[in-house]
């Protein structure tokens, strides 16, 4: 009698797909001045305000808390549109408390 073939053996080994290259897309939230509204709260990049603020301060405060919850980096622009860069949300917080309101 005859040996049947390992059907495991006949088949050729699959070949690895090629390994898909991910950009690694980096969370951030921003605090901006949005003329007649206030400053507002949005992920950066996007279009989508979550909340207006008064003053400064209270949308520092309020991106440190989201920010931490998220674990994204917090951008805040200057009134005249110019980055305020601050990778610790914490120091944000701490820079903007101490600084003038009118920015």
């Amino acid at each position: 009698m005859a040996a049947k073939a390992d059907p495991k053996a006949a088949k050729p080994a699959a070949k690895a797909a090629p390994a898909e290259e991910k950009k690694e897309v980096k969370e951030v939230h921003e605090l901006a001045w949005v003329e007649g509204k206030g400053w507002a709260v949005k992920r950066q990049g996007s279009d989508k305000v979550i909340k207006y603020f008064k003053t400064k301060i209270e949308g520092t405060e309020y991106i440190v808390k989201v920010s931490g919850n998220q674990g994204t980096r917090v951008v805040i622009k200057l009134k005249n549109g110019k980055y305020q860069k601050f990778d610790n949300a914490l120091r944000a917080l701490s820079y903007a408390k101490t600084s003038k309101e009118s920015e």
